[in-house]
């Protein structure tokens, strides 16, 4: 008869099956023991329970192995790199978005260039206008910061600044639409599922994906630039295409039915579209190609990330009776149908290519101690 609590050790065991199977094959008895060591002696008549403590710890461990920490298989190591790939992805797409809008903000400031198609009113010293930009270049060069803290090996920084730009983005909601309306009116949910709602969608994940990939039994890789500078050359790029396009339309010399096949790609859910399959058409091409191009984290990543984007891209669906609105319904239906493939095609490829699973080994039966 084992001088522990029997109810206490099955509930111990029940709270270790969130471990994956192999690792809790090898070292849940070691574990159990552990455990019933510190419950102080407790009976079945005493009702026990593993301490919240307890079940937190084996909960964060849980997510740690299962993406690739100590003692993980080679499917949690793959899992593991492909959502430290989704945050990276993730936090590069909107570092990109902030590097756009500062270009804007110091050429309508006059610090280099001339202003952009559609100037940031520069506000004088002392109004609420200077505020308001000198707050949102804050904000702006929050995400920069995040991807930069980390490719240099400084996840907790990249952290606390992807955090940060949650909070804010929901502030400034708030403050943006909170003091005209009378919170939680219709009219301020309508706006908010409009505007902030979305841009809150595409950021969660890379920020639960930064939080959980990034543990600290995660394997330490070599600082690459190369994110930033995708970030910063996309940035260039899309600041030169829509200052070049702007103004045609703006002065009326493009018909507004060639432009109601453009305007669908400006908005954050169109370049989110655009972003991701442009990426998956480089990793297809580097796919056929072979050897290290069939790494099946990435097609994994790309999956992972075309769920936001599709659902952004289907809330944010434009309706109207009249043929421009109809048109740019038209290829967001385009855009949705091409992101769901994307996903679709990308989830095989990572099905296919994951690698086979460890055989299962059961656990060693505990030894009862003697009476």
């Amino acid at each position: 008869m084992s001088e522990y609590s029997g109810l206490l050790e099955e509930r111990y065991r029940r709270v270790l099956r969130l471990l994956p199977a192999p690792y809790r094959a090898e070292r849940e008895e070691e574990m159990v023991d552990a455990f019933l060591e510190g419950s102080g002696g407790l009976t079945d008549a005493d009702d026990p329970r593993p301490r919240w403590s307890e079940v937190a710890s084996v909960a964060a461990l849980a997510v740690r192995v299962r993406l690739g920490g100590g003692g993980a298989g080679p499917r949690h190591i793959v899992w593991g790199e492909a959502v430290r790939l989704t945050a990276v992805l993730g936090l590069a797409f909107f570092a990109m978005r902030s590097c756009d809008w500062l270009i804007d903000l110091l050429r309508s400031y006059g610090v280099f260039g001339t202003p952009p198609a559609v100037p940031i009113s520069p506000g004088s010293p002392g109004t609420a206008e200077r505020a308001r930009d000198i707050a949102g270049l804050f904000v702006a060069l929050l995400p920069i910061a995040a991807l930069v803290a980390l490719v240099r090996g400084r996840p907790r920084v990249a952290k606390a600044a992807a955090l940060l730009t949650a909070v804010l983005a929901v502030l400034s909601a708030v403050l943006s639409y909170g003091p005209g309306l009378q919170a939680p009116s219709a009219a301020f949910w309508d706006l908010f599922a409009q505007t902030t709602a979305p841009h809150l969608l595409l950021l969660l994940v890379p920020v639960l994906a930064l939080l959980s990939g990034f543990h600290r039994d995660a394997p330490r890789t070599p600082p690459s630039w190369r994110p930033v500078l995708w970030a910063l050359s996309a940035a260039a790029v899309l600041n030169l295409a829509f200052n070049a396009l702007a103004p045609i339309a703006l002065a009326a010399q493009i018909d507004f039915g060639v432009w109601s096949w453009i305007w669908p790609w400006w908005g954050e859910p169109g370049l989110a579209c655009l972003a991701l399959l442009a990426t998956s058409l480089i990793r297809a091409v580097m796919w056929l190609r072979g050897g290290a191009g069939r790494n099946p984290a990435w097609p994994l990543a790309l999956a992972i990330l075309s769920v936001p984007v599709a659902l952004v891209r289907l809330l944010d669906l434009v309706t109207g009776p009249d043929p421009a609105t109809a048109t740019m319904a038209a290829v967001d239906i385009g855009q949705l149908a091409a992101v769901a493939l994307c996903g679709l095609v990308s989830a095989v490829l990572a099905v296919r290519s994951m690698p086979a699973r460890p055989p299962a080994t059961a656990p060693a039966a505990r030894p009862e101690s003697a009476a």
